[in-house]
């Protein structure tokens, strides 16, 4: 196995890794109210955009919430534990794209059906919010992965179902590496267009068309991507005869 140089960590992974141990070790309880953007800046030492992108990961992921003119809370339908030893053997052990996928149909077309039927007016606001993100991301892959990620963490937060809710969030991180791969594969058309339709069913209470199309959403990803690979299968293999 190859040894590749260790990459200096971003100012802001660096306050990620930081917060998320409040959180775990319970000096930040769930319903706490944590220290503002600007307080955090100062205390840290760094700029409020570096902060502001970790806060924003911790609220994709469903760790913190974000309640307009109050301020940043921590979730409080998550265990301090919720990084529990699940994580580090998944993380080891990984998961292919497919596996992802499946794991994917499963879940988050049920999270949609609940997300009919719960979603409040906060839920509404954090989907279109980050549909938006997805718009300004197009071209960026690893940003535009991670909004599409939030966005259906969104959709599980809706559900309010706190196991799926911390599930999601125990495979955050893989749930964005199997997207970069997925946008690299079949590009940014296909999610913002699904999402967009996704939402409004969810707005309207339509659990019928949510559950439809969450469900067509993963399937036409799927058949995309093996289509995709079939066809580069078939170039290598049309590129080895002609060596022969």
């Amino acid at each position: 196995m190859a040894i590749t140089v260790i990459k200096q960590k971003r100012i802001s992974d660096e306050i990620f890794e930081q917060l998320k141990k409040h959180i775990i070790s319970g000096e930040w309880s769930p319903g706490e109210k944590i220290p503002s953007e600007l307080e955090l800046a100062d205390l840290f030492g760094v700029s409020r955009v570096s902060v502001r992108e970790a806060i924003h990961r911790l609220v994709g992921m469903g760790v913190l919430f974000i309640r307009r003119g109050e301020g940043t809370f921590v979730s409080e339908v998550l265990p301090d534990e919720y990084m529990n030893a699940l994580l580090p053997v998944l993380m080891i052990e990984g998961a292919s794209l497919s596996e992802m996928l499946e794991f994917r149909y499963i879940i988050e077309i049920e999270s949609a059906r609940l997300a009919s039927q719960r979603a409040d007016e906060q839920d509404i606001d954090r989907m279109n919010e980050v549909i938006h993100k997805m718009e300004e991301r197009r071209g960026n892959i690893s940003a535009f992965a991670a909004a599409d990620v939030s966005f259906h963490t969104a959709v599980a937060m809706a559900s309010h179902n706190s196991v799926i809710i911390k599930v999601i969030a125990i495979i955050h991180d893989m749930l964005k590496n199997t997207m970069e791969e997925i946008i690299r594969l079949t590009g940014y058309k296909g999610g913002l267009y699904y999402h967009r339709k996704i939402l409004d069913a969810i707005r309207n209470k339509d659990e019928t068309a949510a559950v439809a199309l969450m469900r067509e959403h993963i399937l036409t990803t799927i058949d995309k991507i093996k289509e995709i690979k079939s066809g580069s299968d078939q170039k290598g293999n049309h590129g080895s005869h002609q060596q022969e």
